[in-house]
């Protein structure tokens, strides 16, 4: 007998579940797995001039987590194409954090891409990478890892299209670019920041 009341208990407790269940709506979306993959061009981004939409990116950053361009939209932000061995890029990072901290509240982000390491042509390693944040003392500022293979193209359509290093980009919170340059100047590098913001 013990058993079979066990056994009625059983089936309406999953018959009670069953429609509990009905009342919770479909289930949730798996969120979408970003995978690092440089520049995802396509027929609506590029990088020719002011006023084009550029291309999504997706890298990872100095903590190891997938960094994605188009999840910042809505931010003022300088991406900021830098070397190792490349001087003027040195003094970029040595004012990034400084530049991150003092607009940050106002919907601005700016991101370092390490194209190359210590040689030219040759991708940062982990242990570069590490480096540049900690002689630079990085904190929130995402630095990401890298490549001329992921991120230029001489074009300008399918990446960016560089004349030296550093070569910074700015975007505006509509995803356009506002304007780009070579070279550094933190005056200078305020002066459009705050024209955006």
């Amino acid at each position: 007998m013990k058993n079979i009341f066990f056994l009625v208990a059983m089936l309406f407790g999953c018959a009670a579940d069953l429609k509990t269940s009905d009342n919770l709506g479909d289930p949730p979306e798996p969120e979408e797995i970003l995978e690092p993959v440089g520049i995802m061009a396509d027929d609506n981004c590029q990088h020719v001039q002011v006023g084009d939409t550029p291309c999504n990116f997706r890298l990872l950053d100095q903590a190891g987590n997938v960094w994605d361009l188009y999840s910042h939209k809505g931010k003022v932000i300088v991406l900021d194409l830098s070397a190792m061995w490349c001087g003027p890029c040195q003094a970029g990072g040595a004012v990034a954090q400084k530049l991150q901290d003092d607009y940050e509240e106002q919907g601005f982000v700016l991101v370092t891409v390490l194209l190359d390491g210590y040689y030219s042509g040759i991708e940062p390693t982990e242990e570069e990478l590490q480096e540049w944040v900690t002689s630079h003392s990085i904190t929130s500022s995402p630095v990401l890892f890298g490549s001329r293979e992921k991120m230029l193209d001489n074009s300008g359509i399918n990446g960016y299209s560089i004349s030296g290093f550093p070569s910074y980009f700015y975007i505006d919170r509509e995803m356009i670019l506002y304007h780009g340059h070579s070279g550094f100047s933190e005056d200078y590098s305020r002066q459009i920041i705050e024209q955006l913001l």
